[in-house]
């Protein structure tokens, strides 16, 4: 059985200032005040910080309304943060212990600068403690801003090396880091949750320092009373809500005291997993079946490309074969042709020979004929002189 060791508060309600509460020993404990002074405020931060989502249930109109809304010397707080630290009696510190004997809890003072603001007289300096206060409070919000999530183990200086400077290094904000409420590292046996909620609307669960979602907390919740129904935390006018409540509703929370729901919620979510399992396995047939119809039309496909692949070699065989042919046969006509024409170039010359004789003897003829022409005419010249002289003659006589 668990057992709650410590509440931490900043910012949650009129819980302004971080606020601790540490509850060590066995048995009942009472917080106890006049009205008004918060005593249902720590209820309502320990049903919050377990997940409650329900503003109705926190006695207010929006979930924004459990941060702190300010006063007139105080301003409103950015965030709203609240950490549960509960213990296994039976391993924690990492010791099994004996039946009947408890855990050795230690009380240390964590703010010895509060304390140094009493004066010997046992009197407060209020402005001095209220100034430090406010001073402690809006430095634990500012380092519990939401920023950029860097993993790792290594000191924050370290994580920090590689982000650049200026105003975008201003913006990171190690989700890593030293926390105002978890100075002391876990032990075994000992879990501590914590929610924080910021007025920009955006919110963070961690479990052990660890951020982690709202499932993982009521997972480790179930079975408790701690989760679900809250059995184990009776608010004011709880008790007439269980009487007059349907039979469904009180059996609800009888099954949670008896872990009941923790089985039922782990059947839920088997079944859900199953569910998706049959969509996820209907789907995959679906996929199956279209694979299969697309690997018939991809295997006709394939024979085709492997016919046209076949084709397509044998054709560049044969066409190899043929061009081969045909340069051989084309080499032969080359050689004979060039035969021919070497016999035809021999035939020219020699009939070029013979009309440049023949060229020369039409000329010595051309110039014979030339010289008979010149004696004919001489000849018929000294006849035509003769015949007149006879004709002379004969007209004298």
């Amino acid at each position: 059985m668990l057992k709650l060791k410590r509440i931490q508060i900043l910012g949650f309600k009129s819980f302004c200032d971080r606020t601790e509460v540490q509850l060590a020993g066995n048995g009942i404990a009472a917080i106890v005040g006049p009205n008004g002074c918060g005593k249902s405020n720590i209820s309502d931060a320990i049903t919050w910080v377990l997940g409650e989502q329900s503003a109705k249930s926190l006695r207010g109109t929006k979930m924004e309304d459990v941060i702190f809304a300010g006063t007139r010397d105080r301003k409103p707080t950015g965030m709203a943060e609240v950490s549960l630290t509960l213990v296994d009696p039976e391993v924690y510190d990492g010791h099994l212990l004996a039946p009947g004997e408890t855990p050795e809890i230690e009380i240390e003072d964590e703010h010895p600068e509060e304390n140094a603001a009493i004066k010997p007289n046992g009197d407060w300096d209020e402005a001095a403690l209220r100034a430090e206060r406010a001073a402690d409070t809006e430095a634990a919000v500012l380092e519990a801003q939401p920023g950029q999530v860097i993993d790792g183990e290594a000191h924050p200086q370290q994580q920090l090396e590689g982000i650049p400077e200026g105003d975008a290094a201003n913006n990171v904000v190690l989700k890593i880091r030293r926390r105002k409420f978890n100075r002391a590292p876990v032990r075994a046996g000992e879990i501590t949750v914590t929610r924080r909620l910021f007025r920009s609307g955006e919110s963070e669960y961690l479990m052990n320092g660890k951020i982690c979602r709202l499932r993982d907390i009521q997972d480790v919740f179930l079975g408790t009373g701690l989760s679900g129904e809250n059995y184990a935390i009776i608010g004011q006018e709880r008790i007439g809500q269980l009487l007059s409540s349907k039979p469904l509703d009180r059996r609800a929370i009888l099954e949670e005291a008896a872990g009941v729901t923790r089985f039922k919620t782990k059947k839920r979510l088997a079944e859900l997993r199953l569910e998706a399992a049959k969509q996820n396995l209907a789907r995959v047939n679906d996929i199956f079946d279209e694979v299969t119809r697309q690997m018939a039309s991809l295997k006709r496909q394939a024979a085709k490309a492997e016919r046209y692949v076949a084709l397509r070699d044998e054709l560049r065989t044969k066409l190899r074969v043929v061009l081969t042919s045909k340069l051989a046969q084309m080499d032969a006509e080359q050689a004979n042709t060039a035969q021919q024409i070497a016999s035809l170039t021999e035939t020219i010359d020699s009939q070029a020979a013979e009309v440049e004789t023949l060229d020369a003897e039409a000329s010595t003829g051309r110039a014979r004929g030339y010289e008979l022409d010149a004696a004919i005419r001489e000849a018929g010249v000294r006849s035509n002189q003769t015949a007149v002289e006879l004709e002379r003659v004969v007209a004298r006589t």
